[in-house]
C-alpha cells in the first residue's frame, strides 16, 4: 500500500511537460487540417469544437504518432459515415516512439495527461462525461483505461471505452490493464490472440467482448502485425458496415470452433451503451469492408 501511495503522489504533481501529449481536433470543417488544443489557451480560440456534438478520443499505439493509420482510418470513418462528432486524436509519439519497455512505462503518465485534458474540457467545453467515447488501440487501450479510471473519483464515469486488440505483454495480471470498471461501457474487439509473437490479450476484459475470426488468424492476414491492426480496420469498417455482428459464445471452445449461436449483437459503432453476452464472435472476409 505504501509503494502505490508513493507512485499515485508521484503522479499528481505531473507537469504538462513531463509528456508529449499534444490533441488535435478535427471535425468535418476541418477533417484534413485539425485544431491542436491547448489547456494554456482560451477555449474560444477552437472555433471548430462544437458543443453540442459529441466527442470520440482517439489514442494510438507503440510505435504510434498522429499520422498512424490507426488514426486517419478511424477519424475519417467517423467524420463521414456517422453524425456529426468532435474528433479528437492523442498524440504521444515522443513515448510510444521509444522501445516497448520504455512506452509501457510511460503509459501512466500518458493516460495522467490524457485525464487532465478531459477534466479541462469538461470545465471550458461544457464536456458531458457520461456522453464521452475513448478508443485506444495496442497500448492507447490501456492509456484509455487508466484515464477513465483516473477520472472516476466519484463524479461518475466516462461514457464508453473501446479496447482495439489490447496489448498482452507484461499487462496478462497487471492492475493496471483496461478494464470493464473504466467505462459506463466497455467494448473489446480482439484479433491476435494465440500464437508465439502475438499482441493481443485474449481474456475477455470488456464488458462486452468480440473475438473477430475466433481472435486470430485473420482472413488475408500473414503474421501478427496485419492480424493485430485487424482490429482497428474493422472498427472503421463498422462505422458503415451493419453486417459486422457477433454471437454469443458460451465458451472458448464454441469461439474455436465457430459454433456460437444467439441473438446477434453488432461489433463496434458508436453508439454509448449495449446489452448482451460476455463474449461474441465475429466471422469477415479478408477485404474492406470486412
Amino acid at each position: 500500500m505504501l509503494k502505490l501511495a508513493i507512485v499515485l503522489a508521484a503522479l499528481a504533481v505531473i507537469r504538462a511537460d513531463d509528456v508529449s501529449n499534444t490533441y488535435h481536433l478535427y471535425t468535418l470543417e476541418n477533417h484534413y487540417e485539425p485544431e491542436v488544443m491547448d489547456p494554456t489557451v482560451p477555449f474560444s480560440r477552437y472555433s471548430n469544437f462544437k458543443i453540442t456534438d459529441n466527442t470520440v478520443i482517439l489514442v494510438h499505439g507503440h510505435q504510434g504518432s498522429l499520422h498512424s493509420e490507426f488514426n486517419n482510418l478511424v477519424k475519417d470513418a467517423i467524420l463521414f459515415h456517422q453524425e456529426p462528432h468532435n474528433v479528437i486524436v492523442v498524440d504521444w509519439s515522443r513515448e510510444a516512439g521509444q522501445g516497448y519497455t520504455a512506452a509501457r512505462q510511460s503509459v501512466p503518465l500518458v493516460a495522467h495527461h490524457l485525464a487532465n485534458f478531459i477534466s479541462w474540457l469538461e470545465t471550458e467545453a461544457r464536456l458531458i462525461r457520461s456522453t464521452l467515447h475513448l478508443v485506444g488501440f495496442n497500448l492507447g487501450a490501456h492509456i484509455v483505461g487508466q484515464a477513465g479510471r483516473r477520472l472516476d473519483q466519484g463524479l461518475g464515469r466516462v461514457g464508453r471505452i473501446t479496447g482495439l486488440d489490447p496489448a498482452a505483454s507484461r499487462w496478462g495480471s497487471d492492475s493496471g490493464r483496461l478494464a470493464d470498471s473504466d467505462a459506463m461501457y466497455v467494448e473489446v474487439i480482439h484479433t491476435d490472440i494465440t500464437g508465439p509473437g502475438s499482441n493481443g490479450i485474449g481474456t475477455a476484459i470488456g464488458d462486452i467482448n468480440f473475438f473477430v475470426n475466433g481472435g486470430s488468424n485473420q482472413p488475408g492476414c500473414i503474421g501478427h502485425v496485419c492480424n493485430h491492426n485487424r482490429a482497428y480496420e474493422v472498427f472503421a469498417a463498422s462505422m458503415s458496415n451493419s453486417g459486422l455482428v457477433g454471437y454469443p459464445c458460451s465458451s472458448d471452445l464454441q469461439n474455436t470452433l465457430n459454433r456460437c449461436r444467439g441473438d446477434p449483437l453488432h461489433m463496434g459503432g458508436l453508439v454509448l451503451s449495449k446489452t448482451g453476452s460476455k463474449k461474441y464472435r465475429v466471422n469477415t472476409s479478408g477485404r474492406w469492408p470486412y
